[in-house]
Order: C-alpha cells, then sequence, then structure tokens
C-alpha cells in the first residue's frame, strides 16, 4: 500500500537533485505589492554563479526537498485515510450482504412453510358441522371391525389349515408312544 508513495516520493527527490544539478535555483517571495505576493505564490528566478550561490542552492534544495517530503507525506496520508475508509466500506459492504442473504434465506423458509400449510390444508379433509365429528367416529369404528373381522377370519382359516397337521403329528405320536411301550 506505501510502495507507491514511497516511490513518488524517491521520484520528486530525485527530480529535485536533477534539476538542481543542470540550474541554480532560488525560491524567493516577489517583490512588495505584487499580485504573486498577494496570492502567496513564489517565484524561481536564476542566480548567477558566486560566493553565496553554493549556500543558496543548498537552502533551495533543502527547502525543496521538505516540501517535497511534506508533499509526500500529505499523499501518504490521503492514500492511508482512503485505504481505511475502503476497508471500511468493503467490511459493512460484507455485512450488509450477509445480513440480505440471511433474510433471503428467512423469506425462502417462510414461503416453504406457507406452502406446506397450503397442502396440508388441500389435502386433509375438513368435516364440517356436528354430525360430521359423528361420521368420522363411526367409520373409524367399522374400519376398527372390519380389521378385528378380517384378522379373525385369518386366525379361523390358519387354525383349519393347521387343523389336520396337528390331528396327524397327534396321531403319529401316540402310535410312537405305544410302539416305545
Amino acid at each position: 500500500m506505501h510502495q507507491p508513495d514511497q516511490a513518488l516520493g524517491g521520484q520528486l527527490r530525485v527530480l529535485v537533485l536533477l534539476l538542481l544539478l543542470r540550474l541554480v535555483v532560488v525560491s524567493q517571495l516577489a517583490p512588495a505589492g505584487s499580485d504573486q505576493e498577494r496570492d502567496g505564490h513564489l517565484r524561481v528566478l536564476l542566480v548567477p554563479a558566486g560566493p553565496g550561490a553554493g549556500f543558496a542552492a543548498a537552502a533551495a534544495a533543502a527547502a525543496a526537498l521538505a516540501h517535497a517530503s511534506a508533499a509526500a507525506a500529505a499523499a501518504a496520508a490521503a492514500a492511508a485515510a482512503a485505504a481505511v475508509a475502503a476497508a471500511v466500506a468493503a467490511d459493512q459492504l460484507r455485512v450488509l450482504l450477509l445480513v440480505l442473504l440471511l433474510l433471503l434465506v428467512l423469506v425462502w423458509l417462510l414461503v416453504l412453510l406457507v406452502l406446506l400449510l397450503l397442502l396440508l390444508v388441500v389435502l386433509l379433509p375438513v368435516p364440517a358441522g356436528p354430525a360430521a365429528g359423528l361420521a368420522a367416529a363411526a367409520a373409524a369404528a367399522a374400519a376398527l371391525a372390519h380389521a378385528s373381522a378380517a384378522a379373525a377370519a385369518a386366525a379361523a382359516a390358519a387354525a383349519a389349515d393347521a387343523g389336520p397337521a396337528a390331528a396327524a403329528g397327534a396321531g403319529a405320536d401316540a402310535a410312537d408312544g405305544q410302539t416305545a411301550r
């Protein structure tokens, strides 16, 4: 995240040093009463080489470097603030999407519940009135009686089938018993 900002600061420093190698530059305020002074602008003048030129160039380079560093620091702070804002926005977006997903799931569950209730209402007959309850009880009793009669008939048929076989088995046991005496 900070690498582009550091590269920008390094490029500004190299640019300032290259400019100082080619020119001797000094920043000073414009003459008093001019439009530039009222606006707070600075102007750049070429200074002829002389005994004070080196000192002036060093002062100008230090001022330009400080200005570039301040600009780079301001850009880095702005980039950091933008990154924090983007991270907060991304977190808020994730939370919002999660809440929307949960709401969607709840809505689908509610729709399924309503469909299940409608299916139950359609499939289950609802008796109407007090006589309907008596009719349902009579139908249940008739079904139970029919099931009991069917079970009794099945038991009688099983006994009828087992009767001759049991009699034959008992006769064989009796014959075996007399033979053994």
